[in-house]
């Protein structure tokens, strides 16, 4: 298992403790309610598996009998590599068990043309059995529900019906609660803190950059938002945090309560004000959805700098320079070159220049040219 794979886990089952997301292929970017329900936490009844087509074997349904097979749920994509990876040792694992009382299942929203041409082709044969969700009723109430939005994931599902442990099924705490089960030496408690505590910075770090790749947005907040809790450095976090508000899902009144939370709490931080306005100010698809997110952070970060801070004057200046207060946006830069020392006196002097090159055109224009 990659590094990747184990993060993109752990970080669904934290996640799992404080929200719920749509689930899709790729991730869907709306986060849901800030709460893990809680028939879907370790111990508690599993939903049954909504079918619209069953291949590679009988259908099967959960049971809550003394006498009934541990079963492994898998929700896979067939098209993805992950996916793909994880099938083979999954189907293993059955072999080796089968005759203890597991069952292993694939279940997944494709077509069934799709997946059934995939199982002829997989070599060695699957033996495991795989569904076709009906309309995604099972994975909603699974994945969905967690706020799992990738593929692949597991769940154990205990003798009696009960959902005994969740993650990525090529974590190798999958084979040890299979294991604990088929031997009677199953600890709820010990699977349960498992869960809840698959969680470090790096595995959030890892988890961010893949959502942010596959443009997951909604994944990739939760994740930066648990970041921010536990005390990773800010600056970057809550700039990725205000280009996705802003940029990526358009959403203005949630970048303002952003920047209304970091005007309150880092109002003496002109460094972080400083890169937040700079990011909205140097960049057109944050800019243009507001101008004054831009303006107020650097205003914000001038106040905290005493006006001394030569990079500070210089984000203030274009701040200026696009509102159209060019007598301002000079005066600033030019106290912006007063101080600033090489190589960046050198950049700030040629936006002087063009600073004052456009007041010269200003100058000479008309209504009608």
């Amino acid at each position: 298992m990659s590094s990747l794979e184990r993060s993109l886990c752990c970080l669904s089952v934290t996640l799992a403790l404080a929200c719920a997301a749509a689930c899709g292929q790729p991730p869907a970017a709306n986060p849901a309610p800030a709460s893990m329900p809680a028939m879907l936490d370790v111990g508690a009844p599993a939903p049954p598996i909504r079918a619209a087509n069953w291949l590679n074997g009988k259908a099967v349904q959960i049971e809550r009998q003394a006498d009934s097979p541990v079963i492994v749920l898998t929700f896979v994509d067939t098209s993805a590599g992950p996916s793909r990876g994880a099938l083979p040792a999954l189907s293993a694992l059955q072999e080796r068990e089968r005759q203890r009382g597991l069952i292993c299942i694939a279940i997944t929203e494709e077509p069934t043309a799709e997946v059934q041409k995939f199982i002829e082709h997989t070599r060695p044969p699957l033996t495991l059995r795989v569904a076709i969700d009906d309309q995604g009723a099972t994975a909603r109430a699974y994945c969905a529900a967690i706020g799992v939005n990738f593929r692949p994931y597991s769940f154990i599902v205990a003798r009696d019906g009960t959902i005994a442990w969740h993650g990525h099924p090529q974590q190798p705490e999958l084979v040890q609660y299979v294991e604990q089960l088929l031997s009677g030496k199953y600890n709820p408690e010990q699977a349960r803190e498992a869960v809840h505590q698959a969680l470090t910075t790096e595995q959030l770090e890892a988890v961010f950059r893949e959502a942010y790749a596959n443009q997951a947005w909604g994944t990739a907040l939760l994740a930066l938002d648990r970041l921010l809790e536990a005390g990773a450095p800010k600056d970057r976090l809550l700039r990725y945090k205000l280009a996705i508000l802003l940029g990526e899902q358009r959403d203005q009144a949630a970048a303002r309560a952003l920047m209304a939370e970091v005007l309150k709490n880092y109002s003496a931080n002109a460094r972080l004000l400083n890169s937040l306005a700079w990011d909205v100010v140097s960049t057109d698809r944050l800019y243009f959805q507001d101008p004054e997110i831009g303006l107020q952070l650097s205003q914000a970060a001038y106040r905290a700098s005493g006006g001394q801070d030569p990079a500070v004057l210089d984000t203030y200046a274009r701040a200026l320079h696009l509102l159209g207060r060019l007598d301002l946006a000079i005066a600033v830069q030019e106290k912006a070159v007063r101080l600033a020392t090489e190589p960046d006196r050198q950049a700030f002097a040629q936006r002087l220049a063009f600073y004052r090159r456009c007041q010269e055109l200003q100058a000479g224009l008309t209504a009608e040219p």
